[in-house]
């Protein structure tokens, strides 16, 4: 009976294990080369971040409220970026990544690298950030 028990309580926690798995965000990818202006807008060196170097990178960093942001790379283009506020529109809850998309840890909404709702509870893309970048930074806010 014992062994029974065992075995059950193996194949419960191998399937939660399993499962949890798959709910992992990834390591979030900081970035460098990262300076907050004297204005409160945020400069990232593209040199700094080669992240950014092929479309669908990303690079996640706080402006100097503590906001958090992710630069993604949308475009093959030189200035084809995307600056996403990563509170869920659903509740406020920081999203965190999590493969090719972005998560929100509280009601599982899912949304795609570049901010677009995927899955609810949240009804709304993530927030865009306005930007300018040149070829050799992007300048957030």
């Amino acid at each position: 009976m014992d062994s029974e028990k065992d075995v059950s309580r193996r194949a419960v926690l191998c399937g939660l294990a399993v499962l949890t798995l798959g709910l992992i965000p990834e390591k979030a990818i900081a970035a460098s080369g990262v300076k907050v202006l004297a204005n409160g807008k945020v400069e990232i060196t593209l040199s700094k971040n080669p992240a950014l170097k092929k479309v669908g990178g990303v690079v996640q960093f706080s402006n100097s409220q503590g906001l958090k942001i992710a630069l993604v790379r949308v475009g093959k283009g030189a200035n084809e970026y995307r600056a996403l506020n990563l509170s869920c529109t659903h509740e406020g809850t920081n999203v965190v990544r999590s493969g090719s998309k972005w998560v929100c840890p509280n009601h599982r909404a899912e949304f795609a690298t570049g901010g677009e709702v995927k899955v609810g509870p949240a009804k709304a893309n993530l927030v865009t950030i306005p930007i300018k970048s040149s070829t050799s930074k992007v300048i957030v806010g």
